[in-house]
């Protein structure tokens, strides 16, 4: 039997997308965890580039962002996954005495860009699935 989500790129890629923005929303809610701590330093990784890299992947290229697949079944990526490579090319501008970097309106930021592209993977995925349903609805109609 042919499975129609897993053989649809657009499904795919989303699927990596909406993994991706998981994954900086998991440190992006350490770094505000971790306001108060000091000595803590911001972690972060190029979600743009990693995005672009699992784009790449589904174009038939190799990325240096590949994720695991547990099961033929499962859908590409998953969430115990491996961060993608740590560049965190926006520094915090300043630093506090007690050595932490945290800078609340930096991470606020943050957090509302990658829910942002989260929520647009989501629903360019929820387009291509009901293109399927109606697809597959109007094949049994007839």
């Amino acid at each position: 039997m042919f499975d129609l989500v897993s053989g649809n790129a657009m499904i795919q890629l989303m699927d990596r997308s909406m993994t991706l923005a998981s994954q900086r929303q998991t440190l992006i809610a350490s770094n505000l965890a971790n306001i108060d701590t000091p000595g803590y330093r911001t972690r972060d990784f190029d979600f743009e580039g990693a995005l672009k890299a699992a784009l790449a992947e589904g174009d038939g290229q190799q990325s240096p962002a590949s994720l695991a697949r547990t099961s033929p079944m499962h859908l590409q990526g998953s969430p115990g996954a491996e961060f993608p490579a740590t560049t965190d090319p926006v520094r915090p501008d300043s630093e506090r005495n007690d050595g932490n970097d945290v800078s609340l309106d930096r991470e606020n930021m943050l957090m509302a860009r990658t829910q942002m592209a989260y929520q647009n993977a989501s629903n360019f995925m929820q387009v291509e699935l009901r293109k399927m349903y109606f697809l597959i609805r109007e094949s049994v109609a007839h």
